[in-house]
Formats: C-alpha cells, structure tokens, sequence
C-alpha cells in the first residue's frame, strides 16, 4: 500500500510538471509552439534512424568476423573439351545390350522349363506311334465346328482324318460297322471336342453314326447337341431302359447320340459287365459307325477295359497343354499291349503356341492329375489352374 501510494505521488508531480511545461509553452506564440512540435519529432526520428544505423554498423562488423570455409581463388573457364558427364553414347550402349539380354533371359527360362507339347516334332520324338491328323482352333462358340462352318480348314482337317480311318479300317479288312475310341492323357485335351466333329464328318457323308458317351463320371457330350442327359447307358447296362429308349436324335441328320446318363457309384464294374457286350452288339446291327467318347486314360482305366471293343483308337493330344511325361504313360500302355491300333491327333494347333488358347467351351473335367515319383496319379475334383508358384510364372510370361 505505501508503494502504491508513493508511486500515485510521483505520477500527480509528473502530471503537474507536465501541465505547468505547458501552460507556459502556450503562453508562446503559435509559430514557435509549431517550431517545438517539429523539433520534437525531428529529434525522434534521428535517434531512431541513428540507433539503426548503429545496428548496421554491428551487423557488418560481425559478418566481417566470419569468413566462409571456400573461397572462389579463379572461376571455371570452357576451355573447348566439351561435357564431362554424364556419357550419354555409353548408356545408349548399355540400354541397347540391356534391352537384348532380358528378353534372351525369359526365352531361355520358358524354354528351359518348357514340358508341354508345342509342335508335332514333339511328338516324333517322343514316340513312334503315327500322327493321324491336326486339328485347328475352332472359331464357334458350340462344339458343332464341322456342321456348323463346314467349308473351313477345320473341317477339312477333320475330313482328313475321316480319310485316313477309312484307308485304316480297309488296310486291317474290317468289313461291316467300323468302331472308333478316342481318349487321352487328362482332361482338356479336346476328346469330346473331336468326338463330335469326328462323329459328324461320318454324318454328313450319310453313313448311320452314333456317339456313345461312356465317360460315366463327368458327361457333358449332351450340352452341344441340345438334349437331356436324364437318361444314358447307365440305365441301359443296369437294365432299366431299352437300347431304343436310350439312344436320342440329333438335328445333324444320320447322327445319334446316347448320352452317359445319371453318374452311377461304380462305373468302371459297368463297363466290363455282360451288358456292354449287349450294347455294342445291338449297336453294330444299326449303325455304320460307333464312336466312343471315353475317360482319359491317363487318369481312370475305364479306357483300357473299353480297348477291345474299338477297331481303332485316336490319342488326341493338345498343343501347350499336354505334359511331355504323358506321351510315356501312352508308350507304356502301348507296350503291355493295353491300347492297340493307335494313332494320334494333334489338337488346338496354332502356329504362334499360346497357353490357354483353345476352345473355350468349357473344359474341366475335374480329374486333375499329380506327380509323384514318376507316377500320375488321380487327384478327382481339382481344376486345371496352375499348381504352383512357377506355373503361375510361367503362364504370364506366356500370356505376355
């Protein structure tokens, strides 16, 4: 309290003071009152301007103090030898070589860890059984390739291997209805595809043919020709339909077809039964041509009890899809003498191999294969996508 009331006092003497200095300064005439507000503000301002010149004064004083660590002796001069870097022309070269050396790489990687078969010169190597014909890419959404466009190379690929089973069938002296199996290795390979089409060259040339689906797992032959799969020979072989009752007409004229039926629990017992004998005994009486579509041998043996039943039988085999390794499971079964009369076709070729390129109608039977210790052995219910890391890799690079 007394220093605030010791300051109240010292603030009044100011104030006072204050007053007193100007009611004398206005007792002053008006032009020397001007003349005391303008040295006033003069000399504010100069003791500003001269408090900052003093700062510039210690600012210039310290950067003088500290010298910088490089110091600038000479500056560059172009004295005519040119650009130092960077040497374009070499990384040009290096790029060029670069550009060469990675697409060499990949080839060499895909043809290295290549094991499908890509050309028909693939096939000679590996084995001594004839080809008997190649078939093209077909260009329909159905499998129908052959009545559908019937002046195309397809067509006429398939005509020539209607030619060559003929010369067949005459060279073995087989006289009155002619039969023919055609299986493969796994599923995919376009057996059914060349069934049909196979089937319908024998048609057109208004020769009675019929189709037997006895692909007693996974029967689809049904899809393309527009008919129910309701009843098949299942029913007829476990004795609840007549032959009549089972075999269906199709739009292609002189073409039956007998589809596999219901999926029975023991197909392969089916097949060997007293009443396939009946079956294809009954078939022979009507039809000029039998053509049966079987299971991969690869993968079941239904193939190998129906062999007897056939006068010749067809392999087919697909480009960029069927394994090298296969064509041993064929010369296997060739010599214990399981498969006999037998002639390859060679399926889904193209010029430029593409993976994945094909029919597009629908493969997947759903077999599936693995290897073990040399070995296929079946692995039912799995799909055709790649199995491991490395196939992955290698379809996109062929994709690419």
């Amino acid at each position: 309290t007394t220093a605030k009331s010791s300051l109240e006092y010292d603030l009044s003497m100011v104030n006072s003071k204050l007053n007193q200095a100007e009611s004398e300064i206005s007792k002053l005439p008006e032009d020397e009152q001007e003349i005391l507000k303008i040295t006033r503000k003069y000399d504010l301002n100069n003791a500003i301007f001269t408090n900052f010149l003093s700062k510039r004064n210690e600012a210039n004083i310290v950067k003088a103090a500290n010298l910088a660590d490089v110091h600038f002796i000479d500056p560059a001069k172009d004295i005519g030898g040119g650009q130092i870097g960077p040497n374009t022309k070499v990384n040009y070269v290096l790029a060029f070589f670069l550009g060469l050396l990675i697409p060499l790489i990949a080839v060499l990687i895909i043809f290295f860890l290549e094991n499908t078969i890509l050309n028909a010169e693939d096939i000679s190597k590996l084995t001594t059984i004839p080809i008997i014909g190649i078939v093209g890419v077909k260009q329909t959404k159905s499998n129908l390739a052959v009545f559908e466009k019937q002046k195309s190379s397809l067509s006429e690929s398939i005509r020539a291997i209607r030619s060559s089973l003929q010369f067949m069938y005459k060279k073995q002296k087989i006289e009155g209805t002619k039969t023919l199996m055609l299986t493969s290795s796994i599923s995919g390979e376009g057996k059914t595809f060349c069934s049909i089409n196979i089937a319908t060259v024998f048609a057109l040339s208004e020769k009675k043919t019929v189709i037997v689906g006895l692909d007693l797992r996974k029967p689809k032959i049904f899809d393309d020709f527009k008919i129910k799969n309701d009843i098949g020979v299942v029913n007829f072989l476990i004795g609840q339909k007549t032959l009549d009752e089972v075999i269906q007409n199709t739009h292609i004229p002189y073409l039956d077809v007998i589809t596999s039926g219901p999926v029975p629990p023991n197909p392969s017992e089916l097949l060997i039964g007293e009443s396939m004998d009946q079956l294809m005994a009954s078939l022979r009486e009507r039809y000029d041509y039998i053509i049966l579509d079987t299971p991969p041998v690869g993968l079941v043996a239904d193939a190998i009890e129906l062999a007897p039943y056939a006068d010749v039988t067809l392999y087919v085999i697909r480009q960029n899809y069927t394994k090298k390794e296969m064509i041993n499971l064929l010369n296997n079964r060739m010599q214990r003498e399981e498969l006999k009369n037998v002639s390859i076709v060679f399926n889904g070729f193209e010029n430029r191999a593409k993976y994945g390129t094909g029919y597009g109608y629908g493969y997947g039977y759903g077999y599936g294969y693995s290897y073990i210790y040399g070995n296929y052995t079946n692995a039912y219910g799995e799909d055709d996508k790649p199995k491991t890391f490395l196939d992955k890799v290698k379809k996109a690079i062929r994709k690419r």
